[in-house]
């Protein structure tokens, strides 16, 4: 079942996230991930969100995103990242994604989790 890589990065230092961009692409990749946003183009619709980069990576399944992001080649980049965020960390989540089989079908309610919020698969 895929699963979604979110990240909002804080931007300082343009230049040096663009190099940390194109050297993480490859390792992203290589580890089963596929951009699918990568960007600031994007218009708030609720609320007062105004993230200064979003960049959506879809994996194979949450541990592939555990795998990549533990990986050396990650943590050894991350330093990159961190000059180009004067040193702000990331915000980033892994999300499970729908498994919404080969046709696209609607996803199924299933319940309710712990919280109470409803889960669909």
């Amino acid at each position: 079942m895929p699963a979604y890589f979110v990240i909002e990065l804080d931007v300082e230092n343009g230049p040096s996230l663009d190099e940390y961009e194109r050297e993480v692409t490859k390792h992203v990749v290589a580890a089963g991930g596929r951009f699918l946003v990568r960007g600031n183009n994007y218009r708030p619709i609720e609320g007062d969100w105004h993230p200064k980069r979003l960049v959506i990576v879809e994996f194979p399944d949450v541990d592939a995103i555990e795998r990549y992001y533990h990986s050396d080649a990650n943590q050894t980049l991350k330093k990159t990242r961190l000059a180009g965020t004067a040193g702000k960390p990331a915000k980033a989540v892994a999300i499970q994604g729908l498994d919404l089989g080969e046709n696209g079908a609607t996803p199924q309610y299933v319940g309710v989790d712990s919280s109470g919020a409803a889960v669909w698969r």
